[in-house]
């Protein structure tokens, strides 16, 4: 896995043969802004303390990078991860963009413009060589099929699709997603996470999946 969290979140997430992401929105875009706080975790530009971000972000010119530093850096206090992924994803739209936009310039993706009606513009993202999405989805389950050890990245992505849900996504029969699900669950509770970054891997997923139930009860309520 030599991409980001959050990319490679994002290749799992696109359907070869529809061109868009089948997951529903809440799930995929709250999991998004959590995978992309993966990174930054793992990239050392932010640590926990008592399940609040304490922010070292350092300066580069990724849009989506300087989104975040500005906006974590310059809060007056230090906040819970599940505030920062429920304010950020409010940026959802720009966040997908600047992601799709990058992997296509790597050739992952190709974005075809296309209209509704004439009308209504939206996008498609075909994949370049759907040989990627394949790779990722058997490198998953070797891990939750086959048994074999995840390292710190994997375990990551693992936490993203525990929050997303989305287990359909790497199964490959019917009533199998449950099962994954079941082993993934376990997996996450294991030893293997009980070193001091795990913990913080832990955090994150939790927070991705306290804001997905928020914003679900919230969407709910308001139909």
């Amino acid at each position: 896995m030599e991409r980001s969290v959050s990319e490679l979140f994002l290749i799992l997430a696109l359907n070869p043969d529809k061109g868009r992401v089948t997951l529903d929105s809440i799930h995929f875009r709250y999991s998004l802004t959590g995978a992309i706080m993966m990174d930054y975790l793992a990239g050392e530009e932010f640590r926990v303390e008592e399940k609040r971000v304490v922010p070292m972000l350092k300066i580069n010119d990724d849009a989506i990078h300087m989104l975040f530093a500005e906006r974590m850096m310059k809060s007056s206090r230090n906040r819970k991860i599940s505030y920062w992924i429920g304010r950020l994803t409010n940026k959802s739209r720009f966040i997908f963009s600047e992601m799709t936009k990058s992997l296509e310039r790597d050739r992952i993706i190709q974005i075809e413009q296309k209209k509704f009606l004439n009308i209504f513009p939206y996008k498609r993202y075909w994949f370049v060589n759907k040989g990627i999405r394949e790779k990722l989805i058997e490198e998953i389950r070797d891990i939750l099929v086959r048994g074999r050890q995840p390292d710190k990245k994997q375990l990551m992505l693992l936490g993203v699709i525990e929050a997303s849900r989305a287990y359909r996504l790497i199964a490959k029969e019917r009533g199998e997603a449950r099962q994954l699900r079941k082993i993934n669950t376990a997996l996450l509770k294991s030893d293997v996470m009980t070193s001091e970054i795990n913990q913080a891997i832990k955090e994150v997923q939790a927070a991705i999946i306290t804001s997905v139930m928020a914003a679900t009860m919230a969407s709910h309520g308001s139909h």
